[in-house]
């Protein structure tokens, strides 16, 4: 259990923090590794997922950039569950379903980062920072 303490340690370490740093930092760093910069630089300009509120806007403009740009939608649509996620922790007794769809979707979209040539520890510490 120790290996995860710096995982779990930070003050800030939030499920919003967790679902922001997925879509806006790891999601175009994957993107980038697959060609598609146009809507990587999109994603990055989206406003920070603090709640559910901006969650709420944010998964219609990702599937907006992602017909736009042709960005690889197995990507996006995991960029988009974990936006998701913070409506679903919003709602009452949500949160153990938005928790397990947080984690899910975070895990896909590091998944995909290796795969797009970034290393394990830079994928954590992308999420962690």
């Amino acid at each position: 259990m120790e290996q995860l303490a710096p995982l779990t340690s930070g003050d800030g370490f939030t499920s919003p923090r967790l679902a922001d740093r997925a879509v806006r930092t790891l999601l175009p760093r994957a993107l980038d590794g697959r060609g598609a910069a146009e809507a990587a630089s999109r994603i990055r300009a989206l406003p920070e997922l603090t709640g559910a509120d901006v969650a709420r806007t944010t998964q219609p403009a990702l599937e907006r950039i992602a017909r736009a740009t042709q960005a690889p939608p197995e990507l996006v649509r995991a960029a988009a569950q974990a936006s998701g996620a913070l409506l679903r922790l919003a709602m009452a007794g949500g949160e153990e379903a938005g928790s397990a769809q947080l984690v899910s979707a975070v895990a896909r979209l590091a998944l995909a980062a290796i795969r797009s040539g970034m290393s394990g520890p830079d994928v954590v510490a992308l999420l962690v920072a």
